[in-house]
């Protein structure tokens, strides 16, 4: 910048009825400030100071311009110039500007600032008349932007552009009826497969409960030859159905294992063996123990402890304080 021109900065101007919380509104406006212009150059606000257009967001958005100390101005009409709820906004403005057209004034203050753009907090109840108003203002080279979508830039197209994907989600949505219903006729049309028959699985306790005569009909159910033996028949069957499973729909039966126990003369032989191994372990546990202790004791009789204080370390010198540094990026007040 040349030396003695003065600084351009950037004003913004804010319309709309939409809620929005003002910290997250402080975010947005910061970062695209300091994306914008530089620290030292100088940033306005302008804000609709009129009963339909002024509410709760914009009161807080006003709040903070003052506590960050932005300079701002405000547009009002003659019949809501004198409104109590506006004095404190209307006291805290560099300028007021009295005028019939509100959005007139404010399309003429952004086109004629070096640098400008618009902000709206969108009202979903009001997208007809804010299509229209941001229109306006597109058409006038303003650069507008939602500042309740994250600050997206909005254009003639946006609107044309939701008509259109509402038209065409409408038309999918009777394609799709119409595949669905035609999906529905071949279902009907096609005849259903028979599903295959259930084979019952059997485990190896419930062949044992049942009788001689019922492990034998499932037996030749499966292709087997009969046998005398009620056994060889149940392993069988169970060797054909790949192992003891679960009958169909029943819960898993384990098996019985029979457990044949111990002699007297087997469990004191086998009593006497584990006490002999656990003596044999405690007692070579314990000699390697003492011989660790012994080889410990030695090594620390061989060590010579240093008990001379160490000498005080002097202290290291304070670092000079640096310079202060220009603010590289500027700060807006938060809520509190």
């Amino acid at each position: 910048m040349p030396r003695g021109a003065k600084p351009e900065g950037v004003t913004i101007g804010f319309l709309g009825t939409g809620t929005m919380e003002v910290d997250p509104a402080t975010d947005l406006i910061e970062e695209w400030i300091n994306e914008t212009v530089k620290p030292d150059e100088p940033a306005r606000f302008v804000f609709p100071l009129t009963t339909d257009e002024f509410s709760d967001s914009l009161n807080d958005l006003a709040r903070m311009a003052r506590s960050s100390k932005i300079t701002y101005e405000v547009i009002t009409n003659p019949d809501d110039k004198n409104r109590r709820a506006h004095v404190e906004v209307a006291n805290g403005a560099a300028k007021q500007y009295h005028v019939t057209d509100v959005w007139t004034q404010m399309e003429a203050i952004l086109v004629d600032a070096p640098q400008s753009a618009l902000m709206v907090l969108w009202d979903d109840q009001r997208d007809d008349e804010l299509n229209e108003i941001v229109g306006k203002f597109v058409d006038a080279g303003i650069k507008v932007m939602d500042l309740t979508d994250h600050l997206r830039e909005l254009s003639r197209d946006d609107a044309e552009g939701e008509a259109e994907a509402e038209g065409e989600t409408e038309e999918e949505a009777a394609e799709d009826q119409a595949e669905a219903e035609a999906s529905e006729d071949e279902d009907e049309a096609e005849p259903q497969e028979d599903d295959a028959e259930a084979i019952a699985v059997y485990s190896r306790a419930q062949l044992e409960k049942m009788s001689h005569a019922q492990v034998k009909d499932i037996a030749l159910n499966l292709g087997l030859a009969p046998r005398k033996a009620r056994e060889n028949m149940i392993i069988g069957i169970l060797e054909a159905q790949g192992g003891p499973q679960a009958a169909a729909g029943g819960s898993v039966e384990a098996d019985v294992v029979d457990v044949i126990p111990l002699a007297p003369q087997a469990q004191a032989a086998f009593l006497e063996g584990f006490r002999d191994l656990l003596d044999g372990f405690g007692q070579q546990f314990f000699d390697g123990l003492d011989n660790w202790l012994t080889k410990l004791g030695t090594t620390l009789e061989g060590v010579n402890f240093n008990l001379t204080p160490e000498e005080p370390m002097e202290p290291e010198p304070e670092p000079e304080p640096e310079p202060e540094e220009r603010p590289t990026r500027r700060r807006l007040a938060r809520a509190r």
